[in-house]
């Protein structure tokens, strides 16, 4: 890597004497005997690195050091100070706090300049190196992100269409199917209904990662919401024997928000409570609402988790020791998305578990929003 080396200083019998000290294969040097020509150069070449005189008529190196850092082209390039100023703690803290990274002190200790020189460019270059890798991993999440957006709405419809035609077969057979048949219609949706969860927490975690969720905040009915859902899981609550209840509150909640997140999410959290949950137990969602935040939580009286796994909850892909009590099957997605979720709402979800006697999970917005 060639590197472009700025030596700023109002002699120029200094500028050429530190030159000369640190003149090397590989290295361009820029002169400039004012802060507003070094700033220029700055802004203009592509500076490893800045040797920067501290005492100069106009604009001393302090100000001309606080400009390159308040400029984003500059803001990372080293910057050496050069000094015959006594080595008094105020003036080497306002320089540190100024942007500098060192000092070097007149007259030169030739070894010790030549040295630091070569250590800040040594760690210029290793940090060009390391953003080029992370512009390159970037691209690579990216074209990423893509490929899973492309092949999830390529599986979707198969998969859907998979649902939709063994129910018609279910329907149109009706007695005439054998029992082994219907075990196997039933085995055959339940595969699609598995793959096409998948697929949508696929597209969302693609959506996600590109920073595509945008919010549709608008007013929604909470309860009616929270009802509406609790009436969709209450026939999968029935085949397990788990009682699952909501109480209202007397007043009507309101809230701004993106009604169909908020509904994934807890549609999510009542899943789990139902999938990892026995029989003869029950499954609550409450709902508090305050002045500022409006907090909903789904408690059951399942299996519960382990403490040392509760770290593995609402990242991707992660699962805990915990199995489902009807052999329900999970992608290790739907934690994770939904924090995101949350997240985007300015909100945050937790939990409380204890093992043998269940968990609360919880998600808090605020109702501020708009």
């Amino acid at each position: 890597m060639q590197h472009k080396i700025l030596l700023v200083d109002d002699r120029q019998e200094n500028l050429f004497s530190l030159e000369q000290m640190l003149q090397l294969d590989g290295r361009i040097f820029y002169h400039a005997t004012s802060g507003n020509d070094a700033l220029k150069i700055a802004f203009k070449e592509d500076i490893s690195l800045i040797l920067l005189d501290v005492q100069m008529p106009e604009m001393d190196g302090f100000e001309t050091a606080e400009l390159l850092k308040m400029n984003e082209k500059t803001a990372r390039i080293p910057v050496l100070f050069v000094t015959a100023i006594n080595k008094d703690s105020k003036y080497v803290v306002r320089g540190l706090q100024g942007g500098a990274v060192d000092y070097l002190f007149k007259p030169l200790d030739v070894e010790v300049t030549r040295s630091k020189v070569a250590t800040l460019l040594q760690f210029m270059q290793q940090q060009v190196e390391l953003d080029s890798k992370n512009k390159q991993l970037k691209q690579l999440n990216e074209e990423k992100n893509r490929f899973i957006g492309m092949a999830a709405h390529d599986i979707r419809n198969p998969a859907g269409n998979i649902m939709m035609l063994a129910s018609f077969v279910e329907e149109e057979a009706g007695e005439k199917l054998s029992e082994e048949s219907k075990e196997y219609l039933q085995l055959i949706k339940q595969s699609a209904e598995q793959m096409l969860t998948l697929v949508n927490n696929l597209l969302d975690i693609s959506r996600i990662e590109a920073g595509n969720l945008n919010l549709k905040l608008q007013k929604t009915d909470v309860c009616e919401q929270i009802k509406s859902i609790v009436k969709l899981f209450q026939l999968q609550a029935n085949q397990k024997n788990i009682a699952i209840s909501f109480s209202p509150p007397a007043d009507k909640v309101e809230i701004y928000a993106d009604a169909a997140c908020i509904g994934q999410v807890l549609g999510n959290l009542i899943s789990n409570a139902l999938k990892y949950s026995h029989g003869n137990t029950k499954v609550e969602v409450l709902l508090k609402n305050t002045s500022d935040n409006l907090t909903i939580s789904v408690k059951d009286e399942g299996q519960g988790i382990p403490e040392q796994e509760l770290n593995k909850l609402f990242k991707f892909f992660s699962r805990t020791a915990v199995q489902s009590t009807g052999g329900e099957l999970s992608t290790g997605l739907g934690l994770a998305i939904s924090r995101k979720l949350i997240e985007a709402h300015k909100g945050n979800i937790s939990v409380e578990s204890t093992p043998g006697k269940g968990s609360t999970f919880t998600f808090s917005i605020p109702k501020n929003l708009v």
